[in-house]
C-alpha cells in the first residue's frame, strides 16, 4: 500500500521502528535551525526525514494485531535508542488507544505523503508560531493546539500542499519489561 493511500485510511493503525533524532546528534543543529525550536530535546514525528525508520511502515486493524506479532517474535526490541511507533489519525476511530504498553508522544500534523508540517517544512510563523512554541521537548503538541492548527494552515500557508493535513496521535510500544 503506498502512503497516498494509507495516509486516507481513517482507523487504521500504523507501526515502524524508528530511531528519534535527539540534542548532541550530528543532524541536530540544522534541524534546530531549520524549525527554530530551540527547547526540543529529541525528535518524534511520524516523518521519517527527522525520525529515522529503520523497518518500513505496516498497517495493523487492531492493537491484538500488534500484540500477535510481539508474540511471533516480530517485534525485537533492540536498543534504548530505538523505538517502535504506532500512529493512527486522531480523528478516527483508534484516534484515543488506551494500553499500559502505550505512551501518548503527542499529535503530529502531515500531508498525505507524511511530510511533517510542524517539523519538516520550516519555521511556524504569524499565527502559527505560538502553537509551536508549545510543543513539547519532543516536538509534538497537544491534540487541541493540532486542531487548531488544522483550521489555520491552509490560510497560513496559502493553500500550499503542505498546508492540506491529517492529525496524527503517536504513541511509542513500550519494550516487555524482561525485555532489557
Amino acid at each position: 500500500m503506498n502512503v497516498d493511500t494509507a495516509a486516507n485510511k481513517v482507523g487504521e493503525l500504523w507501526l515502524s521502528k524508528r530511531q528519534p533524532l535527539r540534542a548532541g546528534d550530528s543532524e541536530w543543529n540544522s534541524f534546530i535551525q531549520f524549525v527554530g525550536l530551540t527547547h526540543l530535546r529529541e525528535v518524534r514525528t511520524i516523518d521519517s526525514a527527522w525520525n529515522s525508520c529503520l523497518e518500513a511502515d505496516f498497517p495493523l486493524r487492531t492493537l491484538d494485531e500488534l500484540w500477535a506479532r510481539e508474540n511471533e517474535g516480530m517485534l525485537p526490541f533492540t536498543t534504548p535508542n530505538e523505538y517502535y511507533l504506532l500512529f493512527t489519525d486522531a480523528s478516527g476511530m483508534n484516534g484515543s488507544l488506551a494500553h499500559s504498553r502505550l505512551t501518548l508522544l503527542g499529535y503530529d500534523l502531515s500531508d498525505e505523503t507524511w511530510t511533517s508540517s510542524l517539523l519538516n517544512c520550516g519555521r511556524w510563523q504569524g499565527a502559527l508560531e505560538p502553537i509551536a512554541q508549545r510543543t513539547g521537548e519532543n516536538g509534538l503538541v497537544s491534540l487541541e493546539d493540532a486542531m487548531l492548527a488544522l483550521s489555520l494552515l491552509p490560510e497560513a500557508w496559502d493553500g500550499d500542499p503542505h498546508s492540506y493535513v491529517t492529525v496524527w496521535a503517536l504513541f511509542e510500544v513500550t519494550p516487555p519489561q524482561d525485555s532489557w
